[in-house]
């Protein structure tokens, strides 16, 4: 009976310094763990400027057509010396002393790049931003892809990243110059001569790179440009030199083979002149990437116009598997086309992109329909008298009427696309046979915009659903097909 106390004791006293160790240890682990939460690293890089081989070109003049797009181009700047192209193929030397190996095949980088060459359709990344994201749904993100720097025009934009941009930038656009030797493949190029201008591409949602390049020009009297990824300093590079010439900055992970950015910004820093075309942000390592470079109120002819030697360069530095071509509405609202000169333009367009890439696929998007308003009335008693019309005065499309040579030009690109076989899309299938666009127009909700010309927000969701089901097989033919061929 003497022995029960010790015992109780004895286990009192155990329970209390069991209890006490336990909030020692937890009053020590709080006062010696005193990190933040860690938050996700800004994408570190090294920087690399890569000047050009230059090589002298006569400029091109070509031959224009009216415009479909009610859009003014910028106003053209002062002409400047002729900036000669560039040479992006690397110099290399063979070994002379072992025999080259018969029919060396090269695979294709694991990643899927698409170029799709258009007018404002494709300038206004709606279409093509719906099918970066579907595609990138599906087969990964591979990158934003090709931009162009600034807001050169209201009917410019992307749907990859938030581009906003100072007020000291001027642009040239080489829609309205004869220099033509002077623009890169995005037709743009954003000048500024004073410290502190900045472009800024933000996006919500990050995008990942192996390589982010900025393309740039070196010149007499060149500024300088910092340059800063998610806030974070990456380099400060002069621009400055004796002789007018193209430069790329590349700027690549430092810490492993891709990164992830949400912002690209760029600030002009000290006097000098700044000139810019285009920003681009790769992952090459996996996924897709799905580039638009569009120019509103453009027809094929704006590819003939760009410097041979600097469109296939450009080309073969994208190095699209697969090209899709979107053209021919403002051929179709040409009432003058002459579908002969059309179908010739057309084809040494081809020429361009098959010399540059030869197996690249190239897709052809012919133009949707479209239709012309009513001309405007000249008083209030014309415009009643007008509003008076039953529609079978009008016909089914009421006053909006289809051009003519829509239809002609789609037939041409169906013949052209047969001719040289590459794989064909009538985006007008998918709308209705007859007054299609003023139909479309007056859906609820639209799917046509006013102008019936452009599409609405839901319009261009659904061509990408149905332009989807075309791309698809092809991009499928990428994927499977083994030891194929670099473009480079």
């Amino acid at each position: 009976m003497a022995r029960r106390p010790r015992r109780r004791k004895l286990g009192r006293f155990l329970a209390i310094a069991f209890v006490m160790a336990f909030f020692v240890g937890v009053i020590g682990a709080i006062l010696t763990d005193t990190r933040e939460p860690e938050l996700p690293r800004a994408p570190r890089t090294q920087t690399r400027v890569e000047p050009q081989t230059q090589q002298s070109v006569i400029p091109k003049q070509v031959e224009t057509s009216p415009r479909a797009e009610n859009e003014a181009m910028p106003e053209q700047t002062p002409p400047v010396p002729t900036l000669p192209p560039r040479s992006l193929d690397p110099i290399e030397t063979p070994r002379k002393t072992l025999p080259p190996p018969p029919k060396q095949r090269v695979a294709q980088p694991k990643g899927i790049t698409i170029l799709q060459l258009g007018d404002s359709h494709t300038a206004a990344d709606f279409m093509t931003g719906e099918l970066r994201r579907l595609l990138q749904t599906k087969f990964g993100n591979g990158g934003a892809g090709y931009l162009s720097a600034g807001r050169p025009h209201i009917g410019v934009r992307s749907s990859a990243f938030r581009v906003t941009a100072s007020d000291g930038w001027s642009y040239e656009a080489l829609q309205q110059s004869a220099e033509t030797s002077k623009f890169w493949l995005s037709g743009f190029n954003a000048i500024a001569k004073e410290d502190g201008e900045t472009i800024s591409f933000k996006s919500e949602t990050p995008y990942n790179f192996d390589r982010i390049e900025i393309q740039a020009l070196r010149q007499p009297k060149g500024g300088k440009i910092e340059i800063r990824l998610d806030g974070v300093f990456q380099s400060e590079v002069d621009l400055s030199g004796d002789i007018r010439e193209p430069v790329v900055v590349q700027l690549l992970p430092e810490r492993k083979a891709s990164d992830r950015v949400h912002e690209i910004k760029i600030t002009t820093k000290g006097e000098g002149t700044v000139n810019l075309s285009s920003v681009a942000v790769y992952n090459h390592q996996s996924g897709l990437s799905y580039s638009n470079v569009g120019f509103p109120g453009a027809t094929i002819d704006i590819l003939n116009k760009f410097d041979d030697v600097i469109f296939e360069n450009e080309l073969r530095r994208l190095n699209p598997q697969i090209v899709v071509l979107a053209f021919g509405t403002n051929e179709g609202f040409n009432d003058a086309l002459d579908l002969t000169r059309y179908s010739q333009s057309y084809e040494r367009a081809l020429g361009k992109i098959r010399r540059a890439v030869p197996n690249a696929i190239i897709v052809m998007m012919a133009p949707p329909d479209g239709a012309r308003g009513p001309k405007k009335q000249e008083n209030e008693k014309a415009e009643k008298k007008a509003a008076t019309k039953t529609a079978k005065e009008e016909g089914p499309c009421g006053e909006w009427k289809t051009p003519v040579n829509l239809e002609k030009v789609r037939e041409m690109q169906e013949q052209i696309a047969k001719r040289h076989k590459l794989v064909y899309w009538n985006w007008a299938s998918i709308m209705p046979a007859e007054c299609g666009a003023n139909r479309w127009a007056t859906m609820t909700p639209p799917l046509v915009a006013k102008d019936r010309v452009h599409f609405t927000m839901e319009g261009y969701r659904q061509t990408a659903a149905q332009f989807m089901k075309v791309l698809l097989p092809v991009i499928e033919q990428v994927r499977q097909s083994d030891n194929v061929v670099s473009n480079h």
